[in-house]
């Protein structure tokens, strides 16, 4: 059960925060309770950090009210609320936002303008602070709120990231295999079990079509990785595919590649004593002279392009949702759900935020019974 904080200040926002709370735990998730402290506004600061860091996910709920600031250990005089927020950065938890909207309507009584000595400069410092570091989503009701916290919390958990991989990169960038080429290539293998995305970079560093072939052949083989992504230099996603799909497309290019990792697979099935995936390595060179009747692999290669790789006929199993905009607002979930392919690769700004899986969140989204 992923346990999700919710971080705001109560007095303002109580008939707000209540719903959101009902929500997740109606869907399964557990919330901290905003009843733990007698009053949540003055919370203590460190078990108020210390509940952040164990959570899963963390929810920042803000209105017009910078919040009580806590005496202990707090030199810059930052209230509970930004310091849970920091305190989220710190633990590396995703950093959900949600700002009341500026035009919506709301009691004086409950904005720091007419009640604090700042004129409610903290509050609005903050927001605008908010508005650059994270994708931030804006609410004008407590339904409105609960619905967008719930949608968020479930598009967070089907959005995956993108990880580059030093094993591959290494393949990619060696000039030719030998004894000391790489140790234990296998439990680097073996680290891929939680990275499901990976992205490959077709240059300024070029990939030869031998060793392409042979990191999606290793992949598909031995990994759980599901796509590689794969970048031009500039870093526009050029296909997302599976190392399978890949594979399958380099093979029908030119069939001895697959002759070639083939030969080395099957010996490698020998009771030898040494990791497959490294023995598979070491065997590679003598494979290429095998079946490219006597060339070494600097001589059988062939350099992978953007528009070689276009040729290859790859089916793209993923697409690109990009956005260009100063405000980080979040992905629509509309938006990616109306995407024909399983993969959507969102982008802001030319960077990659991550992969989102849309049979997942579909199913997500289904079993919340929004």
């Amino acid at each position: 059960m992923k346990s999700i904080y919710i971080s705001s200040t109560r007095a303002d926002l109580q008939d707000h925060l209540q719903p959101v709370a009902e929500t997740l735990r109606q869907c399964g998730y557990d919330v901290e309770s905003m009843e733990k402290y007698p009053s949540r506004d003055n919370r203590p600061k460190a078990a108020s950090e210390a509940d952040v860091a164990k959570s899963d996910i963390y929810v920042g709920i803000f209105a017009w009210r910078y919040g009580y600031v806590p005496d202990e250990d707090n030199p810059e005089r930052k209230s509970i609320t930004e310091l849970e927020y920091l305190a989220a950065e710190r633990a590396q938890r995703p950093r959900l936002v949600f700002l009341l909207d500026d035009e919506a309507p709301w009691p004086s009584s409950r904005r720091d303008a007419e009640q604090e000595e700042d004129g409610g400069k903290r509050i609005r410092d903050l927001r605008n602070r908010l508005k650059k570091e994270r994708w931030t989503a804006f609410f004008k009701s407590p339904d409105d709120l609960a619905k967008q916290v719930l949608i968020s919390i479930l598009q967070t958990e089907s959005t995956h990231q993108v990880a580059g991989l030093d094993a591959l990169k290494e393949l990619q960038t060696a000039a030719e295999f030998g004894p000391s080429f790489l140790t234990n290539l296998q439990a680097r293998f073996a680290e891929l079990s939680s990275t499901p995305f990976i992205a490959i970079r077709l240059g300024p560093t070029p990939w030869w079509n031998t060793r392409l072939h042979l990191a999606s052949a290793l992949a598909s083989d031995f990994t759980e990785i599901r796509q590689f992504v794969v970048l031009d230099s500039a870093r526009s996603v050029l296909a997302v595919a599976s190392p399978l799909e890949i594979r399958r497309a380099l093979s029908k290019s030119q069939p001895k590649l697959e002759m070639a990792y083939l030969q080395c697979r099957d010996q490698a099935r020998l009771p030898l004593p040494t990791n497959e995936i490294d023995f598979i390595i070491s065997l590679y060179p003598g494979a290429v002279m095998s079946v490219f009747g006597g060339q070494v692999e600097t001589q059988a290669k062939e350099v992978i392009t953007p528009a070689g790789l276009r040729e290859l006929g790859i089916k793209p199993e993923g697409e690109v949702l990009e956005q260009f905009a100063p405000e980080n607002r979040p992905f629509s979930y509309a938006d990616i759900m109306r995407r024909r392919k399983q993969y959507v690769v969102l982008m802001r700004n030319g960077e990659i935020e991550g992969v989102v899986d849309r049979a997942e969140l579909a199913t997500r989204i289904a079993g919340s019974q929004l």
